[in-house]
């Protein structure tokens, strides 16, 4: 199934971003409950020592003593006046460990051991938090203390807050990455609308301008490839049109002894005729075979790994076939070669090499002339040299001679012209080299060169 890129970023992002959010409010949860709590602390150690200051005065300790020999507490007095305003309660004790005053809530008896220490304590079923602290002389004890409730009442107002925050902003990010998403992926959408509306034939390179960054590789490689394809496609027209021209001549000749034989009545003239017909599809064949060929080479690309050939073997068994050919036009064909030598390539391939190569050199050598294949090794490099007694090639058609069609210029002998340019596809496969000179017998000598075989 494919997915959406838009969708594929929404959720990834979304996720991202509520993790984060998560694990940032439960951290300012605790940090906060954390800094309540320390706040909290101190207000209530305030309103301790606030309460010590006031209490040793000896007026109101006489008068807080009086009213609580008489009532035994001291009035309450409601003095809420902001919903996050907490409420203290105390006591104060006398030297003689007589409680002189508490508020309404406190309980009657001593809320913690120890001065100045904050402690826990549990007073009807509720947690409280307290703390003490005395004069100077000892004289009078403050203890205050405050019910926990109060302090996460306060906590968790400030929590749900930042939930309820978070839950505000997490749709309208979604709404945000949405759109923005969408907006950087038009230069794509437009890309594919222009590939949409082109013709089959129209192979020309996709405007760059605008794309970003991130798809500008993928981009680069469809040009590179409209690029590829423009050129195979020339190829495959040029390649139709000659070997349509080339065709149509052997076909010509074929009809015209054809009616030649037709017309004859003299049996030696008709023979004659018949014969040129035979010559004729034979070359006509062996045209298409090579065509055939070449066209089964251009889709190779690569070599499979690790398979090896033997240069030795696949030259005894063509110059075996070839041979005949050879011993017909008197032509002295030899091998020099060593028992083995390996490479690494197609063993098919290696084959067709070799045989159009000493075709080549049997067809332009004269009758009675050489034709020798040497193989030999060289700083890690395997070679196949061709060489005959033949007129040569120009150094100027040195590079033409690849072309498939092409003929040498000099002389007029048979040929379809397409036996070096399935040559040059084999070496292009193989990553090998070739390269053109003179021979020792004064005609064309040919070298290609093969790396060493890697090790398997």
């Amino acid at each position: 199934m494919n997915t959406s890129i838009r969708k594929r970023l929404l959720f990834s992002l979304l996720s991202l971003i509520t993790v984060a959010c998560i694990f940032t409010l439960t951290k300012n949860y605790f940090d906060t409950r954390k800094e309540i709590q320390e706040l909290m602390d101190a207000e209530l150690a305030q309103s301790a020592r606030v309460l010590l200051e006031i209490s040793a005065h000896e007026l109101f300790e006489q008068i807080a003593y009086e009213a609580q020999r008489e009532s035994g507490v001291s009035e309450h007095i409601n003095t809420q006046v902001h919903k996050y305003q907490q409420e203290i309660d105390f006591q104060i004790w006398t030297a003689d460990g007589h409680l002189a005053v508490r508020s309404e809530l406190a309980p009657t008896d001593i809320l913690i051991d120890q001065d100045e220490v904050f402690g826990d304590r549990v007073v009807n079923g509720e947690k409280w938090r307290v703390y003490s602290v005395s004069d100077e002389h000892n004289t009078l004890r403050v203890q205050v203390g405050q019910p926990y409730a109060q302090r996460d009442s306060l906590s968790n107002s400030i929590s749900i807050r930042l939930i309820t925050s978070f839950g505000i902003i997490l749709p309208l990010l979604a709404v945000l990455i949405f759109v923005t998403v969408g907006h950087s992926m038009m230069p794509l959408k437009n890309i594919a609308k222009q590939i949409e509306n082109r013709r089959f034939d129209n192979l020309q390179p996709v405007d760059t301008m605008n794309v970003p960054s991130e798809a500008l590789p993928m981009v680069n490689a469809l040009n590179s490839l409209f690029k590829r394809l423009q050129n195979a496609f020339e190829e495959i027209v040029l390649f139709t049109s000659n070997a349509a021209h080339e065709l149509r001549t052997p076909l010509a000749a074929q009809k015209v002894h054809a009616q030649v034989a037709m017309q004859a009545k003299d049996e030696k003239v008709r023979n004659e005729a018949l014969k040129e017909v035979v010559d004729s599809i034979n070359r006509a064949t062996h045209m298409v075979e090579q065509l055939l060929t070449l066209s089964r080479l251009d889709p190779e690309g690569s070599l499979c790994c690790g398979e090896n050939a033997n240069l030795c073997h696949i030259a005894e068994e063509q110059l075996s076939e070839i041979g005949v050919t050879a011993i017909a036009k008197d032509i002295d064909l030899s091998l020099e070669a060593p028992h083995d030598c390996l490479i690494q390539g197609e063993s098919g391939m290696i084959g067709i090499l070799i045989r159009n190569l000493v075709e080549n050199a049997i067809r332009y050598t004269p009758a009675g002339g050489t034709v020798t294949v040497s193989i030999t090794e060289e700083n890690k490099h395997r070679h196949i040299i061709v060489e005959d007694s033949g007129p040569g090639i120009p150094e100027e058609e040195y590079e033409k001679v690849f072309k498939r069609f092409y003929r040498v210029s000099e002389g007029n002998h048979e040929g379809t012209g397409l036996g070096l340019a399935m040559v040059q596809r084999i070496i292009e496969i193989h990553r090998a080299a070739i390269q053109f000179g003179k021979s020792r017998y004064g005609g064309l000598k040919v070298d290609v060169c093969f790396a060493e075989p890697q090790a398997t």
